[in-house]
């Protein structure tokens, strides 16, 4: 009980980390920078690849390249409205806008974050993707 306590903290951190990254993307404000633990161009790569899943709809691939979070929330059904918007958004086009920051937990775990506008024809996201140290999926958010 104690463990899943635990993982429902640590996601709402990672949660309220990815909304202040996407606030302060949104002011334009600069971004804390990315750990040396992670490389920016692996960063970008991985979550270039995750943005294919999303638009390929592979739940499974995304949740065996999780976190023990990510794999029991990641669901299908919990992905069901992400792939509805896209959907009606049309094909997809490009990813621009990329930004990559770093963020650390009150646990001190750090997380690499990358943060981009994904085009489609007839809608773009703001999509925030986070990755632990050993590049697992930790966060996905699309707005």
């Amino acid at each position: 009980m104690n463990m899943q306590r635990e993982r429902q903290r640590r996601g709402l951190v990672i949660l309220a980390s990815i909304l202040c990254l996407f606030l302060l993307t949104a002011c334009n404000k600069e971004l804390p920078a990315l750990s040396s633990k992670f490389d920016p161009v692996k960063v970008e790569e991985k979550a270039k690849s995750v943005i294919a899943l999303v638009n390929d709809r592979d739940g499974q691939t995304m949740r065996e390249m999780g976190t023990e979070e990510i794999k029991q929330s990641l669901t299908d059904e919990a992905m069901k409205p992400v792939y509805d918007a896209l959907q009606k958004a049309g094909a997809f086009k490009e990813i621009k806008d990329i930004q990559l920051a770093g963020n650390t937990d009150s646990s001190g775990q750090e997380y690499a974050v990358f943060v981009a506008k994904a085009v489609y024809e007839k809608k773009s996201f703001i999509v925030t993707i986070t990755f632990t140290p050993d590049m697992k999926l930790s966060g996905l958010f699309f707005k």
